[in-house]
């Protein structure tokens, strides 16, 4: 055995190497080194996993896995389809999971190893259907024999590789493993048969009945979530992951922290914080964080947010402050790629290279390498359906600690899926969990605290809590169209005037009713082409005198206004609206105006519970005209949100969350379950379409292969809006490239955005 000058071990020099990439080209043993590689990190980083899934020697188990992985690839047909690029009918992880027979561990850790082994491309279901090899089907199991015969004239460069495992496992594990074999003979290998031998009991098991059913547990969780992920990057030219930062003050660099920063900076185990909007609520979380890591700076950090606009924003910020950057945060949502592609383009990239650089950010960001990852709790639940990849995700949040900003700005359905979510992850996975809000109604507080059993919490003392006062408190007699003068009126004055209504529909009528009074105004709500819509974000705070708006500017978008003019709406969403004005407070404190309406629009009742805005309405009147303390915000969101979820809400809450307990417990790992991918994608309420006007547009991206920018024509509409259009005949499909786009007959406009009622773009 002899040394490359790289320090990697190496197989003799007179013997044909064995490749297990053509582009560009690598052994078989170079990409073993590198995915043990990325194995050594993930070892350090997760030293809690052993204690998690009651296996000592789980990263033994794993780095087995790992070795053996891709020894199937030494098959002739798969070395000539590498070579000559002639495809090759077979999986050669099929064949690896052979090479189990050479171990010498006890049911059920061998057939775990088996099964990490031999999906760690694909799952059980689906390698069942295409490639069954059992003994008792004659015509796989022959092809399977076959198959596995093909690796006889490369069975030397194995028993080599295979010679070298004590001192791979001293580099990579840390100590040489002595549970294997060396093979004599190539017909030793025809004595394990991993579907009779793993696959087939691992399906039949009974978890109360059968002590191997702990493959169905969080031992199987990470044995196949972390094989994979370090398989993946590996092949993604990535050898090692990075570590979440030592310092978070020296990021900051802040001369002075308020109280509750430096609390959480101290803070260990889940936490509330309940602060205002403005009060450096970001700042604490990640400072939390901080103080929770691992010795190994090791635990993953999500940030999870409830908008796709303030996502974008929070991670422009991130990655612009020095140790962050792109390379350590992370971004997940449905438009992340097209976020990104602008991103990178926007900082003279040139377009090529905007590509590469959003597709290596978007893929490593579903992958265990950045340690902060900015993500909608839809991109968490989604893992809890089984869907394709779901160990590997799992995994990673294992330990993790997650920052959950505006909890209350969820559903009934949404925030029962969350909480039980978060019940899973604290008592399978051990996450902590950093709660904060401006306005988190009590009951719902409760919910979380009862469930994650947080002990913890940070509030501002009552004298920096009314040092936050800055909004003086009005109720306007009428609905908003009733006070278009009055808003022009402070438009005039040169003042930045911010209107908030509750429907897209409203919105874009007040905004035709106001444009003329201001050179510098915009329109922003969610039925807007995904390229107007951030080009209109990109632009919210420095370039508008006068924004008209819906709910969607609540929750993270940094924006700075004089006055607010708000539809009614439930107290928790107001008090976010206020916090849009008078954000950054002159050092003279002034108090600014924010104008609630106390009559809704026409169906704003398919947006708030009449009953709630009613309510609001009711308890604000004892502050009407007042200056609006912080330090009775919380406790008039309270008074609105006594009696918590009653009546059908109830109902669905508890429904839900007993529902979804069925589904996790049905959800195994090894296997990707594509019956709950209907199940999943109900929970949205939306559905993309096209305006017609664009399918030109569309048509010849995707003629120039230009795939980022296909998104950029999309617009969101509601399930209801859909069945409607879809009834009048103003919906169709249409197959362009290799893509079935739904377009919309209705007129659109860059400045108003989707006017779902109109046909002809010239009616504004």
């Amino acid at each position: 055995m002899t040394k490359k000058k790289n320090g990697a071990c190496s197989c003799t020099n007179n013997m044909i190497e064995v490749y297990a990439k053509s582009s560009p080209k690598e052994t078989l043993l170079e990409h073993t080194e590198k995915c043990l590689s990325v194995f050594r990190n993930i070892r350090e980083m997760y030293s809690e996993v052993p204690e998690i899934c009651s296996c000592e020697d789980f990263f033994e188990h794993l780095f087995y896995a790992i070795f053996l992985h891709d020894f199937g690839k030494a098959a002739t047909g798969f070395q000539q389809m590498l070579n000559e690029e002639i495809k090759w009918n077979y999986r050669h992880e099929i064949l690896s999971s052979s090479f189990v027979t050479f171990l010498d561990f006890d049911s059920p850790f061998k057939e775990g190893i088996a099964l990490g082994i031999i999906t760690h491309h694909n799952d059980l279901s689906l390698l069942q259907e295409k490639f069954p090899f059992s003994k008792f089907n004659e015509t796989a199991y022959e092809r399977y024999s076959k198959n596995l015969s093909e690796l006889e004239p490369n069975f030397a460069y194995i028993t080599k590789m295979m010679e070298q495992l004590p001192e791979l496992s001293e580099k990579y594990l840390g100590y040489r493993v002595k549970r294997h074999k060396i093979p004599k003979s190539f017909e030793e290998l025809e004595a394990y048969n991993a579907y009779q031998s793993a696959v087939k009991p691992y399906l039949k098991w009974d978890d109360d009945e059968d002590e191997q059913a702990i493959l169905h547990g969080e031992y199987g969780f990470f044995l196949k979530g972390f094989m994979t992920a370090c398989d993946h990057l590996a092949s993604s030219g990535k050898d090692e992951i990075f570590s979440a930062i030592h310092d978070m003050k020296a990021v900051f660099k802040f001369s002075s922290y308020r109280s509750s920063q430096e609390a959480a900076a101290v803070t260990k185990g889940s936490t509330f914080l309940t602060a205002p909007t403005g009060s450096g609520k970001t700042e604490a979380a990640l400072l939390w964080a901080s103080s929770n890591q691992n010795e190994r700076l090791g635990k993953r950090v999500f940030y999870v947010l409830p908008y796709t606009a303030s996502i974008n924003a929070m991670y422009k910020r991130l990655a612009g402050l020095k140790g962050f950057g792109d390379e350590k945060v992370g971004i997940r949502h449905g438009k992340a790629s097209y976020f990104l592609y602008k991103y990178f383009s926007e900082r003279e990239y040139s377009p090529e290279e905007a590509k590469a650089f959003a597709k290596d950010a978007g893929n490593l960001s579903k992958k265990i390498y950045k340690p902060y990852k900015i993500i909608t709790p839809f991109q968490i639940i989604k893992e809890f359906f089984g869907l394709k990849g779901f160990e590997q995700r799992i995994a990673e949040m294992t330990g993790g600690l997650f920052i959950l900003d505006e909890i209350h700005a969820y559903d009934v359905h949404n925030t029962a899926l969350i909480l039980e979510i978060c019940k899973i992850l604290k008592k399978e996975f051990c996450a902590k969990f950093f709660i904060m809000s401006a306005t988190l109604p009590k009951f719902l507080k409760m919910y979380f605290q009862d469930v994650l059993e947080i002990e913890n919490e940070i509030t501002l003392p009552p004298e920096e809590l009314h040092s936050f006062t800055r909004h003086k408190l009005l109720l306007l007699e009428g609905n908003i169209r009733d006070g278009l003068a009055q808003i022009r009126s402070e438009i005039k004055t040169g003042k930045k005037v911010l209107v908030v209504c509750n429907q897209v529909k409203t919105a874009q009528e007040i905004f035709r009713g106001l444009k003329d009074c201001s050179e510098n105004s915009a329109l922003l709500h969610s039925r807007f082409i995904v390229r107007d819509r951030q080009e209109i974000e990109k632009y919210v705070n420095d370039k508008y005198d006068l924004l008209v708006a819906t709910q969607i500017v609540e929750v993270s978008l940094d924006i700075d206004y004089d006055i607010l003019f708000s539809e009614p709406a439930p107290i928790d969403a107001l008090i976010q609206r206020f916090g849009r004005v008078n954000r950054k407070r002159p050092p003279i404190n002034e108090i600014k105006a924010v104008c609630v309406f106390q009559s809704p629009s026409e169906n704003d009742f398919w947006i708030y519970k009449p009953e709630r805005v009613e309510k609001t309405l009711s308890i604000l009147q004892k502050v009407h005209g007042e200056n609006l303390s912080e330090s009775i915000v919380q406790q008039l969101v309270d008074e609105v949100y006594a009696d918590g979820y009653k009546g059908k809400d109830l109902e669905e809450f508890e429904s839900i969350r007993s529902n979804f307990m069925k589904l996790w417990k049905e959800t195994l790992p090894f296997i990707d379950d594509r019956r709950k991918e209907e199940d999943f994608y109900a929970l949205f309420d939306s559905i993309e379409v096209v305006p017609e006007k664009y399918m030109s547009d569309y048509e010849l991206c995707i003629n120039k292969k230009d795939y980022f920018r296909t998104t950029e024509f999309f617009v969101t509409i509601n399930r209801r809006q859909y069945a409607n259009l879809y009834k009048a005949g103003q919906v169709y499909q249409e197959k362009i490239g290799d893509d079935n786009v739904l377009f919309i007959k209705t007129a659109y406009d860059h400045e108003y955005g989707l006017l779902i009622d109109k046909y002809d773009d010239n009616m504004i």
